[in-house]
């Protein structure tokens, strides 16, 4: 009977051993979800700024969840809805990046152009063809198709990761 009790006693043990070694491993790759911490950590230098005019396709722009997202990853978020608001947020400080619908590009060209800190613009373009979206891509260097929270980030360390190099060359 002792013997049954000490046998039952270390299988259990091992058993819950494994067990709990492959849980933890398991719980730390759902946090991540396969992100690259790298990805979030070049974000964090960024002074970013959302213009949304607030027209039908600039809704991807005003979610709630992706603000908040890209609050808690750049250095400086900034949301403005207008030309006048645009021009003081570039006065202010520095401005690295201006996220904006693709349909708004051409309304604000000119407000960046006089920008003291000479942002990149990141157009998000809302369910583009493959044309659309090539055409996005050679106009500006850097286009964004609207969707998750992560390709944003992804985008933004982008842009960031080419003005270092841009700017280690000047």
């Amino acid at each position: 009977m002792r013997r049954l009790v000490v046998t039952a006693a270390s299988v259990l043990m091992t058993f819950l051993s494994g067990t709990a070694a492959f849980a933890c491993g398991d719980k730390l790759l759902a946090i991540a979800r396969g992100v690259r911490f790298q990805h979030i950590q070049g974000a964090h230098q960024a002074s970013l700024v959302i213009y949304s005019a607030g027209t039908q396709n600039g809704a991807a722009l005003d979610s709630a969840r992706l603000q908040t997202t890209l609050k808690r990853s750049v250095r400086n978020l900034q949301v403005v809805h207008d030309g006048s608001q645009l021009d003081q947020a570039l006065k202010s400080g520095q401005v690295d990046v201006v996220l904006v619908d693709f349909t708004d590009v051409t309304g604000i060209a000119g407000h960046l152009q006089s920008a003291p800190s000479k942002p990149v613009i990141l157009p998000v373009l809302i369910k583009p063809s493959k044309a659309e979206f090539a055409a996005a891509q050679k106009a500006y260097k850097f286009a964004l198709k609207a969707g998750d929270d992560i390709e944003y980030l992804t985008a933004i360390d982008e842009v960031m990761k080419s003005k270092l190099r841009t700017s280690a060359r000047s």
